[in-house]
């Protein structure tokens, strides 16, 4: 991956532990080389901005998570607890959202809904402003349990999932219904989750295991040869992609997981992946780049942000025409075709 995630603040956990935990891997990925299908064509650009106060002490303008259901509203979540918005056309300064304790994911349905999650607390946003936190799920319990990510598909539809693998449901008012998915640990957390309906939720774990939600039950299986999962999208409830940390993905069509091509140029750890059709995946890695797959073949890795190797990175595309990406430095980027 690259160097460990920079200092925190709050009572929330850094997000996605193993990513600090597996440098190694980058070195790894840089002497073997990597290969990929037939380049996919790409277009479009890419504008920085890093909203995050230049006061702050270093390490702290961490912006972990950040989530766009349309190109006009996007919300990020960062280290001390802000919100940042986009509104089609500039990012709002860092707001108070869940002040002194870290915001580690965000999901949104529209503008006038987002919920944010950080160690055992969840709020939401009404378009307005920020609810109280709730609890979310059981009670954080020694290394594993406190980081969270959520996915929501409504207002009354969210699923949440800690890193020792226990998913919890959102109805619209409360939270309940706890399940273990998968038996995550401080070496291998269960790592992120991705619902395209009510009846249709995907979570991946750094076990290699795979959990879905079928509305009524969950269910866990053996991944096709893929460990180190770190992020999955599920833009409908017959295609996901799930990616791993040394750049390979696995692609799920509605029965079964396949595995996919390897990303070209595979020397930086893969983190985040956003998929907004059944045929266009971008990941955001650990050098800044992404890497975009198009109905089944990768296009180069196109350098975005330019901080060096960062600890984490975050990707959300409303559109093929539109995505957002943020990074552990405090940087945003947005993509506009």
């Amino acid at each position: 991956m690259h160097a460990p995630r920079r200092g925190r603040r709050g009572g929330g956990p850094a997000r996605r532990p193993l990513a600090a935990a597996l440098v190694v891997v980058a070195a790894a990925l840089a002497a073997c080389g990597g290969s990929g299908g037939t380049p996919a064509a790409t277009s479009g650009t890419w504008t920085v901005a890093h909203p995050e106060p230049v006061s702050l002490p270093a390490g702290y303008a961490s912006i972990y998570g950040v989530s766009c259901p349309t190109a006009t509203f996007c919300a990020a979540v960062d280290e001390s607890g802000d919100a940042l918005f986009w509104n089609g056309s500039v990012w709002s300064a860092p707001t108070p959202a869940q002040a002194g304790n870290t915001l580690n994911s965000v999901s949104c349905t529209a503008s006038t809904f987002c919920v944010a999650v950080g160690g055992q607390l969840a709020i939401t946003w009404n378009g307005h402003a920020w609810t109280t936190p709730a609890a979310v799920g059981p009670a954080p319990s020694g290394p594993t349990g406190g980081q969270y990510e959520v996915s929501c598909v409504s207002p009354t539809f969210c699923a949440s999932v800690n890193t020792a693998g226990v998913a919890t449901l959102f109805d619209g008012t409360s939270w309940g219904h706890d399940a273990l998915v998968d038996d995550g640990t401080a070496a291998k957390p269960v790592q992120n989750i991705s619902c395209a309906a009510t009846t249709s939720c995907v979570v991946v774990s750094a076990t290699g295991n795979i959990g879905t939600f079928d509305g009524t039950s969950w269910s866990r299986q053996s991944s096709p040869g893929q460990s180190l999962l770190h992020s999955v999208s599920c833009p409908t409830t017959r295609f996901c992609m799930a990616v791993d940390l040394t750049g390979h993905a696995l692609v799920y069509g509605g029965s079964s997981w396949t595995p996919a091509a390897a990303m070209p140029g595979a020397v930086a750890l893969t983190y985040s992946v956003s998929c907004p059709t059944a045929t266009t995946c971008t990941v955001a890695r650990s050098d800044g780049s992404v890497a975009t797959w198009r109905s089944g073949s990768w296009g180069q890795p196109v350098p975005v942000l330019h901080d060096g190797t960062v600890a984490t990175a975050d990707i959300s595309c409303a559109s093929t025409t539109f995505c957002a990406l943020v990074d552990s430095s405090g940087s945003v980027a947005t993509y506009r075709a």
